[in-house]
């Protein structure tokens, strides 16, 4: 129809610019090419933004359908595109983490033993531009909050989700056939992040030394002049398939209170060591108390976890290891406080639970002794 060809430029259907742009027109349209969604007749379709005050490198809507035949198909689903913050988006395209989360869905996604959200639609442009469709999880989920902290039985259900799927990657050859997948010594990483880590070390002196203890500003100015050498550490092996980005915002927990755990959000996936995203969930989206008096138990219920399917770590190994990628994750506090735009009130109360969080975590697991 003339709809449809105005919807698309040289074949391709065009990615919306934006929430406000994701129609009941383009949306009919683009699932039409899909086998699930071929036959879809959409009356309406309403756009709630999800995304504000925690997605920082894209837009997150949530899209209420109703169709115009009967249909057992969703009623609603998410749409993600790209972040319009100039900053952010810049950094998101000199990463490719656009490119990365389409590619995780479409060679990935279905043989992960991650619960994640079914993908119903995915585009990439030439230029970075794309657009996913996605499973609604709220239906049988809740997401978790950030801000307020996991609790102990969240933390130790996020483990066992992420040991089994660390299991099932670990010292991969199907790895290597994974072109899209960088390490996290990548020379756009080497170019990159050592740069936001410095940008912010000023900003954490001057400006959080009120909600910062001390001994943390100390690491941080111990750590800046080697960041580059502690990216090399954390990049070593023994790689698995890491998710990269177990902030608590991006885990669903089961509504029918089972240990289900689901994962979203896989624009900064890796080849790494899997302990890197238990220090990540543990150092930025857990309270303190939890996190200082439980971080060694959690460790060794995750290594108990690569035990039962043949894999062995040693805990000291592994305590180094964590303490490593530690001192790497302060990274997204400077990120946090100097360059990114946090986008509204949620969002800077995200920024304050993850800095202050991660540069206590510093000094309570003894970090520092990487650095001695």
């Amino acid at each position: 129809s003339l709809l449809k060809c105005c919807l698309k430029v040289g074949g391709i259907m065009n990615i919306p610019i934006g929430l406000s742009e994701v129609t009941s027109q383009w949306l009919e349209a683009v699932l039409q090419t899909t086998d699930k969604f071929h036959n879809v007749e959409i009356e309406s379709v309403t756009c709630a933004n999800i995304g504000e005050g925690t997605g920082i490198f894209g837009e997150i809507g949530l899209l209420t359908i109703s169709y115009t035949n009967d249909t057992d198909l969703p009623a609603s689903m998410v749409v993600k595109l790209p972040c319009s913050e100039p900053e952010n988006l810049a950094v998101a395209q000199a990463l490719g983490i656009y490119a990365r989360e389409v590619s995780f869905y479409r060679s990935v996604g279905e043989s992960a033993t991650l619960r994640i959200p079914e993908c119903f639609y995915s585009q990439l442009d030439d230029d970075g531009k794309f657009v996913l469709l996605i499973e609604d999880l709220s239906v049988d989920f809740y997401v978790g909050d950030q801000v307020v902290g996991a609790t102990h039985e969240q933390v130790k259900c996020a483990i066992d989700a992420l040991g089994e799927f660390h299991a099932q990657w670990w010292e991969s050859s199907d790895l290597e056939s994974l072109s899209w997948l960088p390490v996290p010594n990548d020379p756009a990483y080497m170019a990159t992040v050592p740069q936001i880590y410095r940008a912010g070390l000023p900003v954490l002196s001057q400006e959080w030394a009120d909600r910062v203890l001390p001994e943390s500003i100390e690491v941080a100015r111990l750590l800046e002049p080697r960041f580059e050498e502690i990216m090399e550490m954390f990049a070593e092996k023994p790689h698995t398939f890491a998710h990269a980005d177990t902030r608590l915002d991006n885990l669903f927990f089961s509504r029918d209170n089972s240990a289900e755990v689901a994962f979203i959000d896989f624009q900064l996936c890796l080849k790494g060591k899997g302990i890197n995203d238990l220090a990540y969930i543990i150092g930025n989206s857990v309270p303190r108390e939890i996190a200082a008096a439980n971080w060694e138990s959690y460790i060794k219920q995750w290594i108990t976890c690569l035990s039962t399917h043949g894999i062995e770590y040693r805990l000291e190994d592994a305590i180094r290891d964590y303490q490593q990628a530690v001192l790497y994750y302060t990274v997204g506090a400077m990120s946090l406080i100097a360059s990114f735009d946090t986008g509204n009130e949620r969002g800077a109360a995200m920024a304050e639970a993850y800095v202050t969080r991660i540069f206590n975590h510093v000094v309570d697991t003894k970090a520092r002794v990487i650095l001695e």
